[in-house]
């Protein structure tokens, strides 16, 4: 018996499913009966059964007809699946499209990526306020912020590149955000943005 059913669960094949689907379900506004449902899709269609009966899914399930209808009706609303018509042999048939979530997971990452970058920039400028007022041993104004906000949102300065104009500065004994816009400026005028490009620059003119 222990055999059969041994054989009976390595006969019955594989259902292959990304485990990004599975860590963001509930990002994507998935329930736990979307994701059994989408998986019961998926396990169908690598069978070659592209529109399965609702009365199929509720026996593989264990949910009702109907239960199987509306969570398939979500999935299309949500943008996880798709409903199309294709036409073979001459003859039109419907098939759910099961890709659509693939472009859904890529936009939750990319805001996920670019969350995370924005976060990044946050702190790594809370920590350049931070140096420029130990560097002028005074805490600096809400307008001298903004300037440099700007020199990171209008000029696109790196903060590396700021953050040695801060040191040319201390190193002049100038202790002010007009003296690192002028060297920032004079850098810009050289099509400098970022600390490799003076790196680079500062090589060639041997120093």
């Amino acid at each position: 018996m222990e055999n059969k059913i041994f054989n009976e669960f390595l006969s019955s094949g594989n259902t292959t499913i990304s485990n990004l689907l599975i860590k963001n379900y509930r990002k994507l506004r998935m329930t736990e009966k979307d994701l059994i449902i989408y998986l019961n899709l998926l396990m169908f269609s690598q069978q070659g059964i592209q529109f399965p009966r609702a009365a199929l899914m509720a026996d593989h399930t264990g949910y009702s007809e109907e239960e199987v209808y509306n969570t398939i009706q979500n999935l299309i609303k949500i943008g996880i699946i798709d409903l199309k018509t294709v036409i073979e042999n001459h003859q039109q048939r419907d098939i759910y499209d099961l890709t659509p979530v693939f472009e859904r997971i890529n936009t939750l990452l990319e805001q996920n990526e670019n969350h995370n970058q924005q976060q990044k920039l946050l702190t790594d400028t809370q920590e350049l306020f931070k140096k420029i007022e130990v560097e002028f041993g005074r805490p600096i104004s809400p307008i001298e912020q903004e300037q440099v906000h700007q020199w990171i949102d209008d000029d696109h300065f790196s903060l590396k590149l700021i953050d040695l104009a801060l040191r040319e500065a201390v190193l002049n004994q100038a202790y002010s955000l007009k003296y690192m816009d002028r060297i920032l400026i004079s850098w810009e005028k050289s099509n400098i943005k970022t600390a490799d490009q003076l790196q680079e620059r500062r090589k060639k003119l041997g120093y």
